[in-house]
């Protein structure tokens, strides 16, 4: 008996430091590349945003037609049922600020960046790495973390606030319109209610949460990406350590931030 509690505690303490390992080896790896791109940036050169304005055009833009697609479904599905089921028992306004806003958003967002976004980055990199792009970037004096790290960082934050914004106003205008044409034109006031549901605390912690989620997202996958060494095999493990990491790290924010709000 006591055997098996030690192995359960040296297996649950290895874990753990394990974990906060990756976690301070993924802090500095992205401190150090947001620090060197700020240091190499130029603010009035256009050849400082391009590798930035690339990715967010493919991480948040190219993305709007799936995250509005869903966020349409989404309306009809969570945010219609809601008005139509809790208006006359319970505080539809906060229920909707605190599920749709706090939750849906951000963490649909997220998942859909992981997928889509985390995953090819994590490819592109480690194919980079495995064809020694890298090493011939880095002979000729090329600084890796300002030239493809950071703006894969910082496109994937933002893009991160912006379609999980796109994904909420929709979600909520769908749901709230269908209820409105299809039960009651007094649903129409929840445009209003909503809007004005919206306390500076709950804007303040959503910008907050989605950033953290876009910084981690673009962090995780840049840091599994470059850890490819010699071996076309890795690129699909590191993928998968990219997308499952990136997946815990949402849910352990998401579970700090709903500790914070209580």
């Amino acid at each position: 008996m006591l055997n098996a509690a030690n192995q359960i505690s040296g297996w649950s303490g290895a874990f753990i430091l394990r974990r906060l390992s990756y976690l301070v080896n993924l802090t500095t790896f992205s401190s150090f590349a947001l620090r060197d791109w700020f240091k190499a940036m130029s603010l009035f050169n256009r050849y400082s945003y391009r590798s930035l304005v690339s990715q967010i055009i493919f991480t948040g833009i190219d993305a709007l037609p799936t995250i509005i697609f869903l966020a349409m479904v989404t309306g009809f599905v969570f945010t219609f049922r809601m008005i139509s089921i809790f208006d006359s028992i319970a505080d539809t306004v906060s229920i909707l600020n605190y599920f749709v806003v706090m939750e849906m958003g951000p963490m649909i967002a997220g998942i859909i960046l992981i997928s889509r976004t985390g995953s090819a980055i994590t490819v592109d990199l480690a194919n980079m790495k495995l064809h020694k792009e890298i090493d011939a970037l880095e002979l000729m004096g090329i600084d890796i973390n300002n030239f493809l790290v950071a703006p894969r960082i910082l496109g994937v934050t933002l893009s991160q606030l912006s379609i999980s914004i796109v994904f909420t106003v929709v979600t909520l205008s769908v749901g709230i319109l269908l209820s409105a044409l299809l039960i009651s034109p007094t649903f129409f006031k929840y445009f209003a209610d909503v809007i004005t549901g919206l306390s500076p605390v709950v804007l303040i912690v959503f910008i907050i949460k989605n950033l953290l989620f876009g910084l981690f997202i673009g962090s995780i996958a840049c840091y599994h990406g470059l850890k490819v060494t010699q071996s076309a095999t890795e690129v699909p493990q590191q993928t998968q350590k990219s997308i499952v990491n990136s997946l815990l790290m949402l849910f352990i924010i998401d579970g700090v931030f709903a500790l914070l709000m209580i």
